[in-house]
């Protein structure tokens, strides 16, 4: 791996300081010798040969300690330096989208507080999945996108329970039904799946398996653009299930059954609104789905690499540290 230095600068800095020091410490005991006092007949003791042996391993130590001196000085600049090495972390990905498509219109306003209650337990229940929400009457609104946020999904679908029971705090001012009335009629259920279909990003690329847990009791009230099974060949065009919630299930009505085959068709479920089986049964089929691979973006990350370099410098410290104790010998 590639190591580069952070503050190259830093390094010269300290070999030039390093360079200046050291030669001081050259000039510095002979000018102290220069200044020094005249002693009559030297000659005698600079001649013998203890003498002469001993001042050369005096020299060497010096030498050695100099050479030392430098060589760990610029370790400890290169060190100082930051070698730093670039880290791509490559995290693997395995997850799925679910749009919850939620029927807010008159026929369900007084279930859809429990809706939203089954809603919140499908959410508690997932790992790690993006999920959103779009509500639909004659026309649809995307309450809050795909996000893998826990917690914000849950005070989403907190706050539009809160309103759908009438118990929002006296600081909260929201209007969960605004924009859902903008088209001619009423509870457009096919218009409705198809939005929740095309809220799905890339759809064409995403290798995400793409779900919609669509509660409704498709009572439709006026004309859509796309009728229920149209909507339904949507979702199978983009490979989209479909799980739905009808919480007025009469058993055999037409309206039922409509629902029944389109949810069926995509892959999905149908289910009448039961707590006790609803949720276990819609998380059980959408864990049961591979998931799919995302090739996430890699994290950039500039790393310190020194290496063994921190131990050197110990070592000539300690080298250095044995030197000067053997001069003073």
């Amino acid at each position: 791996m590639d190591v580069t230095l952070l503050w190259p600068w830093l390094l010269g800095a300290v070999v030039v300081v390093a360079l200046v020091l050291a030669g001081l410490g050259l000039w510095l005991p002979r000018h102290r010798r220069d200044r020094g006092l005249p002693v009559a007949h030297v000659d005698r003791m600079t001649g013998l040969a203890a003498f002469r042996g001993a001042l050369l391993r005096y020299r060497l130590w010096i030498g050695g300690a100099l050479l030392l001196s430098i060589v760990g000085a610029g370790i400890a600049g290169t060190v100082a330096s930051r070698p730093s090495g670039v880290h791509a972390n490559q995290e693997d990905d395995y997850k799925r989208d679910i749009v919850l498509c939620l029927d807010v219109s008159g026929s369900m306003v007084d279930v859809d507080a429990e809706i939203l209650g089954v809603y919140q337990q499908i959410a508690a229940e997932l790992d790690g999945e993006r999920i959103g929400m779009r509500i639909f009457d004659a026309s649809s609104v995307m309450s809050f996108p795909l996000t893998s946020d826990y917690d914000y999904i849950a005070a989403q679908l907190g706050r539009y329970q809160r309103a759908l029971e009438g118990t929002l705090g006296p600081d909260e001012q929201f209007n969960y039904l605004a924009g859902t009335a903008s088209g001619l009629g009423a509870s457009l259920v096919g218009d409705g799946l198809a939005s929740c279909v095309l809220d799905f990003a890339d759809l064409e690329a995403s290798e995400r398996p793409r779900s919609i847990i669509l509660a409704t009791d498709n009572v439709v009230n006026g004309q859509q653009i796309y009728s229920l099974p149209q909507a339904g060949q949507l979702a199978v065009d983009h490979e989209v299930r479909v799980y739905a919630i009808n919480p007025f299930d009469w058993g055999g009505d037409m309206e039922s059954q409509e629902l029944r085959e389109v949810a069926e068709g995509s892959g999905g479920a149908y289910f009448p609104l039961d707590f006790a089986q609803t949720v276990p049964q819609i998380v059980d089929r959408v864990n049961a789905i591979e998931a799919g691979y995302i090739e996430t973006p890699p994290q950039i990350q500039l790393v310190d690499r020194p290496g063994a370099l921190p131990l050197v410098v110990l070592i000539i410290v300690a080298a250095l540290c044995a030197v000067a104790w053997r001069v003073r010998l």
